[in-house]
């Protein structure tokens, strides 16, 4: 079914379409803005104060979903926080899966948890894939950039809920997501074989330059700032240091034809990439996700990543100007 809206979306796309008839199949929506850690290339992390910082209440949550429920083929619960610090998650993912069982939903954390009982409810809520943020195959790399963490945690919490898995008799996959910067690149495949052992499945991750403005910028102005993070084996590295662009030349975004973000507090973006206060398209909190969707700023959105020469006058102009991102 997503391979068939995918097709549906990139047919409206391609016919120009502005004002669809169809909702949004992917929905990115933020459980919280708030951290445990203090990651530099995050803003959360850094801790930025131009975003108002709180949890997401569940009878928000609920009045999104249900207006997209039937539409919705993935779901992801996180974005600028840790989406594990909102009591409310699991119950979230359970009451999504009880209205469509058929919906995938996908959770990404540092797993910085001392609370063996809040796994255990995760496993049993219904989550689909829960992504483990770990970039690093030892205590003094891992701290690098996972400012605050506990690697010894992290690893005993992933050997938890990998054993409660199999105790629960539950299909949802724990990944181990590896980063890889400059300081941590010759530690990729040792981190592979302790995922292995551990039971978990391993992902390498490309690295992104400063979360919060990234789209702001032209991408040599972002690589030269924070060149020093940029990993040297070009395998692992979506920019090219040299040359100060990225190695995949974007062309294009179909976001706009196929998801929404929605913030804790009910803010509307058109991804999970864009930052401020002031980019919001919409507020959900006071008005229906339909028309939040085929409102002016989607429909100005659209028109100008069908076209470059439109005039700019939202996010997505700015982000089309600077090459779209690399992901």
């Amino acid at each position: 079914m997503l391979k068939y809206k995918k097709r549906r979306a990139k047919l409206a796309k391609f016919l120009r379409g502005t004002k669809l008839h169809y909702l949004p199949f992917i929905l990115g929506i933020e459980p919280g803005n708030v951290c445990n850690l203090n990651c530099p290339l995050c803003p959360t992390g850094k801790g930025d104060k131009e975003l108002h910082k709180g949890f997401m209440k569940f009878s928000l949550f609920k009045n999104v979903f249900d207006q997209l429920n039937r539409s919705l083929d993935e779901v992801y619960l996180f974005n600028w926080g840790e989406p594990l610090l909102n009591d409310d998650l699991c119950r979230m993912i359970r009451y999504a899966k009880a209205q469509n069982n058929k919906i995938r939903i996908i959770i990404s954390t540092n797993l910085n948890i001392n609370r063996k009982e809040k796994l255990t409810d995760l496993l049993q809520s219904g989550v689909d894939e829960i992504i483990v943020s770990c970039d690093g195959a030892s205590r003094d790399t891992y701290a690098q950039y996972r400012v605050g963490g506990n690697f010894d945690l992290v690893l005993e919490n992933m050997r938890y809920l990998i054993s409660e898995k199999q105790r629960l008799g539950v299909k949802a996959s724990v990944v181990w997501n590896f980063i890889v910067f400059k300081h941590n690149e010759d530690e990729v495949e040792q981190a592979r074989r302790m995922a292995s052992l551990i039971g978990a499945d391993f992902r390498i991750g490309l690295m992104r330059t400063s979360m919060k403005d990234e789209i702001l910028k032209p991408h040599s102005e972002a690589i030269r700032q924070d060149i020093a993070w940029i990993p040297d084996n070009p395998e692992y590295s979506a920019y090219d240091k040299e040359k100060l662009k990225t190695k995949k030349q974007i062309r294009t975004c179909r976001k706009l034809w196929q998801e929404v973000s929605v913030n804790w507090d009910g803010k509307v973006f058109p991804c999970c990439a864009v930052y401020g206060e002031g980019r919001n398209f919409g507020d959900a909190s006071k008005e229906p996700i339909k028309e939040i969707w085929n409102n002016n700023s989607f429909v100005k959105a659209r028109k100008e990543i069908l076209n470059k020469k439109y005039p700019v006058s939202t996010i997505c102009g700015v982000c089309r100007n600077n090459g779209f991102m690399h992901m």
